[in-house]
């Protein structure tokens, strides 16, 4: 029986805690906190087209509080009821207007605008109430100021367009389109540059590190370099200092001589000149080669012809 008052206890300390809950959660909603200390104002107003419980209270365009009541008079006024931050003080004699929050959907707000009296209202009075002037009265007074701005603003529009189609007669407009022709041609060729140029980048990497390790290895072998240059100077120099002179002279004996016997080779007179050009002679010694071949040739083939050899001493002739 214990164990059973104490499940119907707990049951009931959840109910009620859900109950506060929700009462809590619906204040909120409607504007009101709980848990902070706010004070509460009202005011009537003929008409609040547009606001809503837990709307904004504002002071200067700063939200400082929210809307908690609105309710219908008997006299058909509507009593509104809004809380305020603690911290602030309303001056006796400020209006709680009604102010459009959002033009597309007319929603509306309560904007205090504070007298200049050094008394203060007390928690949960009257604040005289202002109804809004309607939405298209709040788009005129938005929109007017900038109504002469805008005429003004067209009428320089027109001007600056007069003068422009004056300027830009036919013969400027066709330099014009030609000057964008040619302007959209050399964009078109300086697009097919930039991709060439980004598919030859591959090929200029490899040049540019080819010419770096060139350069690396010039500089690598400076001194080298400047031996091998260090000793033609001094090839050049021993050139410089050489006979040369002399060297060209004998050269220049030495073609004499070789032009002298030339000319006696081809001087029939001379002894080699008449073995060379003597044709005569020339078939004398082909002919006397010849049967010296032939008899060459018959040596060999009969060679007890002309050697006549005895191992055991020559025969005596029969007398």
């Amino acid at each position: 029986m214990a164990v059973k008052v104490k499940n119907e206890l707990k049951i009931g300390i959840m109910v009620a805690a859900a109950i506060v809950l929700l009462v809590l959660g619906l204040n909120f909603l409607k504007g009101k906190n709980i848990f902070s200390s706010e004070n509460e104002y009202y005011t009537y107003y003929d008409n609040v087209q547009g606001l809503q419980e837990s709307a904004i209270v504002q002071l200067n365009g700063l939200g400082i509080g929210k809307v908690a009541t609105i309710a219908l008079q008997p006299d058909k006024t509507i009593k509104v009821t809004f809380s305020v931050d603690k911290d602030v003080k309303i001056p006796v004699g400020s209006v709680a207007k009604l102010a459009t929050n959002d033009l597309i959907s007319g929603t509306k707000v309560i904007a205090l605008q504070l007298s200049d009296s050094s008394q203060y209202i007390e928690n949960d009075n009257f604040i005289k109430g202002e109804g809004s002037e309607g939405l298209l009265d709040n788009i005129s007074e938005t929109v007017s100021p900038l109504v002469g701005s805008v005429r003004n603003t067209i009428i320089t529009l027109d001007t600056l367009l007069s003068s422009v189609n004056s300027i830009v007669n036919g013969q400027t407009r066709q330099h014009l389109n030609q000057s964008f022709a040619s302007l959209d041609t050399a964009l078109r060729q300086f697009a097919a540059l930039s991709k060439v140029l980004n598919e030859q980048s591959q090929n200029l990497t490899g040049v540019i590190e080819n010419v770096n390790s060139i350069t690396g290895n010039l500089a690598a072998n400076n001194e080298k370099i400047n031996t091998t240059l260090t000793n033609l100077e001094s090839f050049s120099t021993s050139l410089n200092q050489g006979d040369i002179q002399k060297t060209l002279q004998n050269l220049q004996a030495a073609t004499n001589s070789l032009q002298g016997f030339m000319k006696q080779v081809n001087d029939n007179n001379g002894t080699l000149g008449m073995l060379v050009n003597d044709k005569k002679l020339y078939d004398n010694l082909t002919s006397t080669l010849s049967a010296l071949d032939i008899l060459l040739e018959d040596v060999k083939k009969h060679p007890a012809k002309y050697i006549n050899v005895s191992v055991f001493g020559r025969k005596e002739k029969a007398e």
